[in-house]
């Protein structure tokens, strides 16, 4: 296999913000060229581009890679468009991995945005449903995964009072760390009292909904040449299920997650299967991880890190308390804020924490930097109710150095 290295990275600010100011298209070109700068590339060394986006796929934008290509000035080249819910920004990664693999192509442009302040019921809409009317009309909701998340708590006899505390000390993590990092929409911001994180929703460990857009360039490994530690995507897991728990988890659809029961919402067991299938390609474990990016939200950041291994089923909340999750912790846990603090522009969220995790790596924070020397790192996301599972291990090229 190539190893393929994250050349250049680029993002607009505040992804949990609207940017009333700028079309969709703007904040594709600003991030698109930021990573092309940050690369030492020149636009027509781009020979390939693979995009993801949330809002716009709604109303009708069927043909947008001719546009995105024109707008950024890059065509004629081919494209092509990415559409997995919030795991967007990552099939668009793994698409663009895999055209570097197949050697027909030297660079390419990896690119999520979201905009759905140009399409005023977008938002309503997206809660209403986890990919279409199809699946509203059918009964299950964004609303609905989440809820169903409470299992866990259920499952490992978690008691009120620690799933309190658990979630509460992981919102006032996101929020340390965003605001400290210039990228993120709560930079500067000071971090809520108790009291009023305790009258938000999951104790405050929810997203900050908002629009943006990140990019990145991949290319063949490189030797080293611009003295910053190379980063490169040594394992990759994608997989995919149903949307709908019953369809998904009738006894032997899925391998058993462990010798006593089938697994279920509360495991995580598709982002589990992706994991192993990264760390397996990376030929690396989960003791080897150094950082991890993952989608937060609600529950999803407890069963996340059980399902990548970080710690075991049922030990993820005593594992935020102890502060294994700090920048100096066992494992750091979204350093730029997350989800919740960075903020979530759905379209090209995930590209942010590969971003993140490339910055790190070559100690070049815009926020809290990470003080011992990172070697591999792990990204997850989930698009819909882990409907859409992927992860990618990261490997710094230069560890050590």
């Amino acid at each position: 296999m190539m190893d393929v290295e994250i050349k250049g990275i680029g993002c607009t600010d505040a992804p949990g913000s609207p940017h009333l100011n700028k079309s969709f298209k703007d904040l594709l070109v600003e991030a698109v060229y930021k990573a092309i700068s940050d690369a030492g590339i020149e636009p027509d060394d781009i020979d390939g581009a693979s995009f993801s986006y949330g809002g716009e796929s709604e109303v009708g934008y069927g043909s947008i890679t001719p546009t995105l290509v024109d707008a950024l000035g890059l065509s004629s080249i081919p494209a092509y468009i990415n559409i997995s819910n919030c795991a967007s920004a990552h099939s668009a990664l793994m698409q663009g991995y895999e055209m570097i693999q197949t050697g027909n192509y030297n660079c390419v442009i990896v690119a999520g945005f979201d905009k759905y302040t140009d399409v005023i019921p977008f938002e309503n809409y997206m809660l209403l449903s986890t990919d279409s009317m199809f699946d509203y009309n059918l009964g299950f909701s964004h609303i609905d995964a989440f809820l169903f998340q409470n299992e866990y708590f259920r499952k490992y006899k978690i008691s009120s009072n620690e799933a309190k505390e658990s979630l509460l000390a992981f919102a006032k993590l996101a929020r340390k760390n965003a605001s400290k990092n210039t990228v993120a929409s709560l930079y500067n911001i000071p971090i809520p009292s108790d009291k009023i994180l305790e009258k938000l929703p999951f104790f405050g460990s929810t997203l900050q909904a908002g629009e943006g857009a990140s990019a990145v360039v991949l290319t063949p490994a490189s030797k080293k040449s611009n003295g910053r530690n190379r980063v490169t995507i040594a394992g990759t897991g994608f997989t995919t299920t149903s949307h709908y728990i019953a369809h998904r988890y009738e006894p032997g659809l899925l391998k058993q997650f462990d010798d006593n029961e089938s697994g279920n919402i509360s495991t995580g067991l598709p982002l589990k299967m992706a994991v192993d299938q990264a760390y397996e390609g990376a030929n690396c474990k989960a003791t080897d991880i150094d950082m991890i990016e993952l989608y937060d939200q609600g529950i999803n950041e407890f069963i996340s890190l059980e399902a990548s291994g970080i710690c075991k089923p049922g030990t993820a909340t005593r594992f935020i308390l102890e502060g294994n999750g700090e920048v100096d912790g066992k494992c750091p846990i979204n350093t730029d804020g997350g989800n919740i603090g960075r903020g979530h522009a759905a379209g090209g969220a995930s590209l942010y924490q590969i971003i993140e995790i490339v910055k790190q790596m070559q100690r070049r924070s815009t926020g809290v930097q990470i003080s011992k020397n990172l070697h591999w790192a792990l990204s997850t996301v989930i698009g819909g109710a882990f409907a859409t599972s992927i992860a990618v291990v990261l490997k710094n090229m230069d560890w050590g150095e």
